[in-house]
């Protein structure tokens, strides 16, 4: 993983945790729950605003974090500005949301970890972002990224359809905590479901 991505100058939060985790996870430590552990420290840092100040310059600005916009474009975002797209939707910001090789420098020195060694053995590396994904230097609008987000009850209609065509059975005959679960188990991205959301998807059926 690490090689492929050695010629880049940024990575999604998730490939970043992915391909970091084996050279963090050391003296026997349970690889599972240091992934874990560098994903929180990680998304604590970037809500407290830790890596604004810690990426390339462009245009005057050094902002760590890039937002992947709808159009597939990179775009300035603020980590502040993901609060509330982190708690609606964790999985759409670790996959979506890029961190840049200076800011993940600046991460590991103030954790007092080793830089990743894909990077640190590299240090030539670009942080252009390539012209099919062009900075776009104004705010995203992450209120607009963040209601594309949260809609999860077109992707729980799609399953719900699907396995029950002729309606959602009663909770008598399909408990809802089961059903949450094979929902759950058929896109981890609808997590966490709430019952709220679960019963408006299955009125709609």
């Amino acid at each position: 993983m690490s090689k492929l991505f050695s010629a880049k100058g940024w990575m999604t939060i998730a490939q970043l945790a992915r391909a970091w985790n084996p050279e963090l996870a050391k003296g026997g430590e349970d690889p599972r729950h240091c992934e874990q552990d560098l994903i929180h420290l990680l998304l604590e840092d970037i809500i407290n605003g830790r890596l604004d100040n810690s990426g390339p310059l462009v245009d005057g600005r050094r902002l760590g974090l890039r937002g992947v916009t709808p159009e597939y474009k990179a775009a300035f975002v603020e980590g502040p500005q993901l609060v509330d797209l982190i708690r609606a939707d964790k999985a759409f910001v670790l996959h979506n949301i890029l961190v840049m090789k200076e800011a993940v420098f600046d991460f590991a020195q103030r954790h007092h970890l080793p830089s990743p060694s894909w990077w640190a053995d590299s240090p030539s590396t670009s942080t252009e972002v390539p012209t099919d994904t062009k900075v776009n230097v104004v705010k995203p609008n992450t209120g607009a990224v963040a209601s594309r987000a949260v809609g999860k009850q077109p992707r729980i209609l799609k399953y719900l359809r699907e396995h029950f065509p002729a309606g959602v059975p009663e909770p008598g005959l399909c408990p809802r905590d089961k059903l949450k679960a094979d929902i759950l188990e058929w896109d981890p991205r609808l997590d966490p479901l709430d019952e709220a959301t679960l019963k408006k998807s299955d009125r709609k059926i």
